[in-house]
């Protein structure tokens, strides 16, 4: 049986506890998962002890598919339902948002059907014409089946991984403005604490793969085996 990338992603959601991520996938699912699947293949490589694991995780390793679609309610539309042809066929899960008056502002929008068989999306009668829906399809990629030390293992590599990424951002790592009016953290003490955290992150994260090939290890021994046993 397989492992879902989505299982992987849920795995680190449990682990980073970021209110971040579970807004994000409360307002677009698929839209969520496609963003934090770079993670997952962001992070494979830190699964490299025993090196048999990572051989493992890549083999037979099927990545998502998704795409995205757009649509504005029409005059037409205010008069009845409205079926729109994406093109778009045989995806797991399509996510739709409606973005507000002010062209920024999101909101998960249920109305919406999608048909996987025809890709044919079913929108209710529309109170207005202009409005703008983004829709977002995605397909889970797989894993051979993944044990529970495994898939945590990999959340945490999801984690340290996605942290890394984000604190090296431009937003982050740039000088801040100062004036009479406004002011932020000290720049030094922050990039130090900053420093600080990731270099402990990512040492925890060491300690658990180590733990990890200490168990591969010593079921290998119980099993008397010449090769590696994966826990």
């Amino acid at each position: 049986m397989a492992t879902g990338w989505s299982e992987i992603i849920n795995a680190a959601m449990q682990a980073l506890d970021d209110e971040r991520w579970r807004e994000q996938i409360t307002v677009s699912p698929a839209q969520f998962y496609r963003a934090k699947s770079d993670s997952v293949l962001f992070a494979l490589p830190l699964l490299n002890s025993p090196p048999e694991l990572l051989d493992y995780l890549e083999k037979d390793m099927v990545t998502p598919q998704y795409d995205d679609f757009s649509w504005e309610s029409t005059e037409e539309s205010l008069s009845g339902e409205t079926s729109v042809e994406t093109g778009l066929l045989g995806y797991e899960l399509m996510s739709c948002v409606v973005y507000g008056e002010d062209g920024t502002s999101v909101a998960p929008y249920s109305g919406a059907v999608y048909d996987a068989e025809t890709g044919i999306v079913t929108f209710p009668q529309q109170g207005s014409a202009g409005v703008h829906y983004e829709l977002d399809f995605y397909t889970d990629g797989t894993f051979n089946d993944l044990t529970l030390s495994q898939k945590r293992l990999f959340g945490l590599a999801v984690c340290v991984a996605w942290d890394e990424d984000f604190s090296r951002t431009w937003l982050n790592i740039s000088p801040k403005i100062h004036d009479s009016s406004f002011s932020t953290v000290n720049e030094a003490n922050y990039m130090d604490k900053l420093s600080l955290r990731l270099r402990e992150n990512r040492q925890s994260f060491n300690d658990e793969l180590h733990k990890y090939e200490q168990l591969c290890a010593y079921k290998t021994m119980r099993s008397n085996g010449m090769r590696i046993v994966l826990a």
